[in-house]
């Protein structure tokens, strides 16, 4: 039973801090800007499910793809801990994708057909990070009762990031754009640490004797 909550909280740590629901705060509210609360708060759960829907859905297919390359789940463990610390170290520098204040100024809701799912959903809430992660939690899973703790996580991570949408404008208010830059670098911080142990882990499967 600790097993499996521990590889619950590793789960929904991990998702939650690839996700980062504070900083998808800004491209939010760029894009809701202009619907009234009940609208943007439905807008919020509709994006929040189909982020839901991708995630999971790879946790169905994580294993249909390592069969079907042939790639043994160290080999994977290790490649996604290095595309994670990749993205990790984006976060931290807040780059490319993470520079979403800056990016949000340009997104505008008649851009698109259906926003909760894109952008929302993909890439913003389910994007390839997320799906890496996903991925390489499947590759770590031992049985089907952890690829469900994987699928509850995200549940969790995606039910908080709509409790966070609903509550936007209220927290841009109490954290300023500064609190919420910070908050993000944290998670990038914390990223990084649990890709090097995906890392480690991998290695360690992959040569016994080191261990």
């Amino acid at each position: 039973m600790e097993t499996h909550a521990a590889f619950f909280l590793t789960s929904a740590i991990s998702l939650f801090v690839i996700v980062d629901p504070p900083g998808n705060i800004f491209p939010f509210l760029a894009l809701s800007a202009d619907f009234p609360p009940g609208k943007a708060r439905a807008l919020a759960a509709q994006a929040c499910l189909y982020g839901f829907l991708i995630l999971s859905s790879f946790v169905c297919l994580g294993r249909l793809i390592l069969d079907l390359f042939g790639i043994t789940l160290p080999a994977f463990q290790i490649a996604g801990g290095l595309v994670l610390f990749r993205i990790a170290f984006d976060m931290l520098e807040a780059r490319g994708h993470f520079t979403r204040l800056d990016t949000s100024s340009s997104l505008v809701a008649t851009d698109y057909r259906d926003i909760a799912l894109v952008p929302l959903a993909m890439p913003l809430l389910s994007g390839p990070g997320a799906i890496s992660t996903v991925l390489v939690l499947t590759a770590r899973s031992q049985n089907r009762t952890e690829d469900a703790l994987v699928v509850a996580a995200a549940a969790l991570v995606m039910l908080l990031t709509f409790l966070i949408f609903c509550f936007a404008s209220a927290l841009l208010g109490f954290f300023k754009e500064s609190g919420l830059r910070l908050l993000t670098r944290l998670m990038g911080l914390i990223l990084a640490a649990l890709a090097v142990q995906f890392v480690l882990t991998g290695i360690k499967a992959a040569f016994p004797s080191l261990g």
